[in-house]
């Protein structure tokens, strides 16, 4: 499992490559806890997401909650298939937002309002 990092504007994008396992979800949420901290949204990048567990759900989870209680926002792009079907049996795809790639998730959230 691999992750990149890079910044852009007040968003942090992070790439995942590999599979989310019990051996790798641990140093993964480690170093997304770090990033989440220094920025207002990360953007988690999934397209090269091969095998998410449970325990990439349980660290999803915990990032997710982290990002709520500190007013921050986690966004999903290019979910493949077979881990959008575990995130949808079990519930985790409805609590995130979910874009499909990162140019469209970044454009979104650069919309300005309107009132």
């Amino acid at each position: 499992m691999q992750i990149t990092v890079s910044q852009h504007h007040s968003a942090a994008i992070a790439v995942i490559t590999g599979d989310i396992t019990h051996s790798a979800a641990g140093d993964l949420q480690e170093k997304l806890m770090a990033v989440l901290c220094s920025t207002d949204m990360l953007v988690l990048d999934c397209s090269g997401i091969g095998i998410l567990t449970s325990a990439g759900l349980r660290m999803l989870l915990i990032l997710y909650r982290e990002a709520k209680v500190n007013g921050k926002k986690i966004v999903l792009v290019a979910i493949p298939e077979s881990v959008k079907d575990v995130m949808s049996v079990t519930g985790f795809l409805e609590q995130f937002a979910i874009h499909n790639s990162v140019d469209d998730a970044l454009a979104q959230v650069s919309k300005p309002i309107l009132l």
